[in-house]
């Protein structure tokens, strides 16, 4: 009787868990379609302390995120700060998770480049295109891997050979074909 109220709790637990991650996923995508969400995303994330490596990630993001919206360039700088520390940690604890480098991609993607903090892109593209076939795996919403291909290709951060070979490889993981 124990172990099964153990394994009923660790199922909610699991439950919970997907929503919260849901929830950040989803507020993260706000901040990026409205910079003015960027406080909010960080308000929600700022008193949290992740439990996983993924929450960790969005964490970092929020960081960052802020730094788009506070004036003072001491701020900015210290707030990019926090996002670099965070986001090595989330990256060390789960080297090839798809949507963590997704994160820090995009935000090296969109840093200043005299700050010199984009020098992880590549190796970030490296591992999402080799490792999109994965998704189902890692817990990562097909959708939101659509929006990494259209990113990565929006950007040019992709060849068109790579956004192939990724558009094939999430239409086998989730039935769709590949070329939609």
């Amino acid at each position: 009787m124990k172990s099964f109220v153990f394994l009923i709790s660790i199922a909610l637990s699991n439950a919970v868990f997907a929503q919260s991650l849901e929830e950040v996923r989803e507020s993260f995508h706000q901040a990026v379609l409205d910079p003015d969400q960027s406080r909010a995303f960080h308000d929600f994330l700022k008193d949290t302390q992740p439990s996983t490596p993924t929450l960790k990630a969005y964490k970092a993001a929020s960081e960052a995120m802020l730094a788009r919206v506070v004036w003072n360039p001491f701020t900015k700088l210290s707030q990019v700060m926090k996002y670099s520390d965070l986001i090595e940690t989330a990256i060390h604890e789960d080297v090839e998770n798809i949507e963590i480098r997704f994160l820090r991609l995009s935000i090296e993607y969109n840093l200043p480049k005299f700050l010199g903090m984009s020098k992880n892109l590549e190796e970030d593209r490296d591992v999402i295109v080799n490792n999109l076939s994965n998704v189902n795996a890692m817990d990562v919403d097909p959708s939101f891997c659509r929006y990494i291909i259209y990113f990565l290709n929006d950007t040019g951060l992709c060849t068109d050979d790579e956004i192939v070979l990724m558009e094939n490889a999430l239409a086998a993981t989730d039935g769709t074909s590949g070329n939609e």
